[in-house]
């Protein structure tokens, strides 16, 4: 049977698992909600991976990597998202991950090692859990809000950071009649510029990826209008880290192996 690796990500909205094989080929991968009501849920994922695929070794990554126990590995978001960009992306860049619960820019190289980041982990603003929490006030669906916001001629930015302000400025915003489209773009409006405005390199291309651009796409769009670099996506964005942890199991198998091989010989 062949050789598989699987790279799972724990992350604080959604876990991702990623089954690669040792040509670093994505044989499976899948994305639930992390405290999903049914507790199983990831124990029932993990069962079909093993029934059906001839796991050699796991790499964990994400904020609920520090409990989990069954794995080989742990490596840290930053690590898993630059090796998995770099795996698609083979050059110097700066990853953007656009988390559940944080923003981390990461400039890289080729191979993926980290040269430097930044994260605003001290405030949710502009991640998953403040879109889900503002949209929620504006009577927004994720499904429906980057196609309201495309529909959007307005400029109009939602201004407040702080999730209780900015709950109170839609309300405002909802007296005031303002469109479902309008306050759909204000609040990607006040993301884009968010991060435009954080520390990263102008010189280097970005490289875009997490859920918040998988299940918000017009980000994307409004971020390539507003940032003056390349800016590329990757298919399945949410899923890079998984991937990048995917890779980072293959090397811990490969490092086991040379170091059992190391010893046979020393005894020889």
């Amino acid at each position: 049977m062949t050789d598989h690796f699987l790279g799972i990500d724990l992350g604080s909205s959604f876990t991702k698992l990623c089954v690669i094989d040792s040509d670093d080929n994505v044989r499976f991968k899948t994305v639930f909600p992390t405290l999903s009501r049914n507790r199983n849920k990831l124990q029932e994922n993990l069962d079909f991976v093993y029934g059906n695929f001839a796991i050699q070794s796991r790499c964990v990554t994400g904020y609920g990597r520090i409990t989990y126990t069954d794995c080989d590995v742990k490596k840290t978001e930053l690590i898993c998202s630059a090796v998995g960009a770099s795996k698609v992306f083979p050059y110097r860049k700066t990853v953007i991950d656009i988390g559940g619960e944080d923003i981390k820019i990461i400039a890289c190289n080729g191979s993926g090692k980290v040269e430097h980041f930044h994260m605003n982990d001290k405030c949710a603003a502009g991640t998953g859990a403040f879109i889900m929490e503002v949209a929620e006030k504006a009577e927004l669906g994720d499904e429906d809000m980057s196609q309201l916001a495309k529909s959007s001629d307005s400029a109009k930015e939602l201004n407040s950071f702080c999730t209780v302000f900015s709950k109170t400025e839609i309300l405002q915003w909802k007296f005031s009649g303002v469109s479902p489209e309008d306050m759909a773009k204000g609040i990607y409006l006040s993301i884009v510029n968010r991060i435009a405005r954080m520390s990263y390199d102008r010189n280097l291309p970005v490289i875009l990826c997490g859920g918040v651009i998988d299940f918000h796409p017009y980000i994307s769009e409004l971020l390539k209008e507003r940032l003056p670099v390349e800016i590329h996506i990757p298919e399945d964005p949410q899923y890079i880290s998984a991937y990048g942890a995917a890779l980072i199991a293959i090397r811990e198998a490969d490092r086991l192996k040379s170091s059992a091989h190391l010893v046979s010989s020393t005894e020889v």
